[in-house]
């Protein structure tokens, strides 16, 4: 995501987003970024260059938690753009009571929830309106979309497991699945996932609980197989 030099965000081409070598050479150096802290002074200040910054520090990171979310790569391109013009249009009101990451996910998280929801109330539309003769066609078979990035190939490197593991996840409500990507996947604490969901940590313990539940319920059949 670019910025113009008034100041507004300018949506980048599509192919997000993926690592490249500076200077067009082969490289395995990340880039180096200024503290959050300091990025988001200057944009206060009026450096746009800072919050495009804070933009290539975080973007492929939230991409990818969405991506996670919503098993769509063009959706999840557009949930990164809408992510970062929350960000840009909210950062002046950001307070520094707890860290811009969780900040910066909180937003994330909510916007893949609130996509889901969305989604789910259109399929049911579609669902009520079709007319009896229709053979539903079009909206029976479920996207098959190749997500390498869902999990770490260490952990699973069995690509029907992936597999597997990726349907269930989808099977968990909107707010069962985020806690177990920020969890088990993200690695935040239960004291950054109580932040980034507005709970309490006990809470996320029981909500965590109930979502570690329902995945052994849904895997079920696998694993005795």
């Amino acid at each position: 995501m670019a910025v113009k030099n008034g100041g507004n965000p300018e949506k980048p081409e599509r192919g997000m987003p993926k690592q490249q070598p500076a200077s067009g050479e082969e490289t395995n150096q990340l880039p180096t970024f200024r503290k959050d802290d300091a990025l988001i002074s200057g944009f206060k200040a009026g450096d746009t260059d800072a919050f495009q910054e804070l933009v290539l520090k975080y973007e492929k990171r939230v991409y990818n938690h969405c991506l996670r979310m919503v098993n769509d790569e063009e959706e999840s391109y557009d949930l990164t753009q809408e992510v970062f013009l929350k960000v840009f249009r909210k950062i002046k009101n950001y307070e520094h009571t707890y860290s811009f990451y969780t900040w910066l996910y909180r937003i994330t998280v909510n916007s893949c929830i609130d996509y889901l929801r969305r989604k789910k109330r259109q399929v049911q539309s579609i669902s009520l309106s079709a007319n009896p003769g229709d053979d539903g066609s079009q909206y029976g078979k479920e996207q098959e979309i190749p997500d390498n990035t869902y999990v770490p190939d260490v952990a699973f490197a069995n690509k029907e497991l992936d597999q597997v593991l990726r349907q269930a996840n989808n099977q968990l409500s909107e707010r069962l699945r985020s806690i177990i990507l920020l969890k088990e996947i993200e690695g935040f604490s239960y004291e950054e996932i109580a932040e980034i969901l507005g709970c309490s940590k006990g809470t996320v313990k029981s909500r965590l609980f109930r979502a570690r539940e329902r995945l052994k319920e849904i895997l079920a059949d696998y694993i005795k197989s």
